[in-house]
């Protein structure tokens, strides 16, 4: 997947009329990116110079020539992975498949490549202050619902291994009377695939309004969750299988908490070490038994 492609999809929606303009251009002649100056491509798009810069602004780059060398170098990631014979990604529904090889190379490829892209936009400075912010929290909540409550149970389950004073419900109604009295010292986590979820942005709404800190775990876009919070972890993975329901997305998230979680033990280790002992050895004695 490419991530510049995948910011501009995931953008494009919230993009004023030009810049979209732009963004279709790019999505169907990207190409051209590198034979044109902005002059031409402002012709060739129907549109301007501005309407150019500002598009790439929109999607996270300075300018048109960081946008292109974004492109340049995704371009030679690309070309190394398939001379290394990188499976690739088939994009069909569970009753296209005609073999189960050909299940199995097409769910690790889109897996694999859930935790690179995810990977890629990977930002050390916004997880330095989410790790902050929970190693200092009152209180973590935790909230994902559907296929994102495997990854936010997940890391509900980590952080009660150290001890942190962590809170995680797959019932609504229990997660509206925790989040009623969440604070300005508490941290509320909220695993989502997009904006969409009532759920979710009720839970949002409800502890934004209670000046609690706020932190998602999302896919790209330009929306109320990830314009409302204190810091997003971004997320991403190929769209597949969306009538079975199959998603890597999950992978995606879990890289995430694996991430995040190791970086909370590494930051607190001096005060979490026993209780990573405690469980460690808790463990190996039922095992002995």
């Amino acid at each position: 997947m490419n991530i510049v492609s995948e910011k501009i999809k995931s953008n494009y929606d919230v993009l004023p009329t030009a810049e979209r303009m732009v963004a279709d251009f790019v999505l169907e002649r990207k190409d051209d990116l590198f034979q044109y100056p902005i002059k031409e491509l402002a012709r060739l798009s129907g549109t301007t110079q501005a309407a150019w810069t500002r598009f790439a602004q929109a999607i996270g780059y300075s300018g048109l020539k960081e946008l292109k060398n974004a492109y340049y170098s995704e371009a030679n990631v690309s070309l190394k992975q398939a001379d290394k014979g990188a499976p690739k990604i088939a994009v069909k529904d569970v009753n296209e498949y005609t073999s189960l090889q050909s299940i199995a190379d097409n769910i690790c490829a889109t897996s694999v490549q859930a935790i690179q892209t995810t990977y890629r936009l990977f930002d050390t400075g916004t997880l330095n202050e989410v790790v902050t912010r929970m190693v200092n929290a009152k209180q973590i909540q935790i909230f994902g619902v559907g296929t994102a409550s495997v990854a936010a149970y997940d890391l509900y389950c980590k952080l009660l291994r150290i001890h942190y004073n962590a809170i995680f419900n797959q019932d609504h109604h229990m997660n509206m009377m925790t989040v009623s009295q969440i604070g300005p010292e508490d941290v509320a986590i909220f695993f989502a695939d997009n904006a969409k979820n009532k759920e979710i942005m009720q839970l949002f709404n409800i502890a934004k309004r209670k000046e609690a800190q706020l932190i998602a775990i999302t896919k790209l876009g330009n929306n109320l969750l990830t314009t409302g919070c204190d810091n997003i972890l971004f997320t991403t993975s190929p769209e597949l299988d969306k009538k079975s329901g199959i998603t890597s997305s999950r992978f995606a998230q879990l890289f995430m908490v694996d991430t995040l979680y190791t970086s909370i033990c590494n930051r607190d280790y001096m005060n979490i070490r026993r209780y990573l002992m405690d469980s460690y050895e808790v463990f190996n004695e039922n095992l002995r038994e």
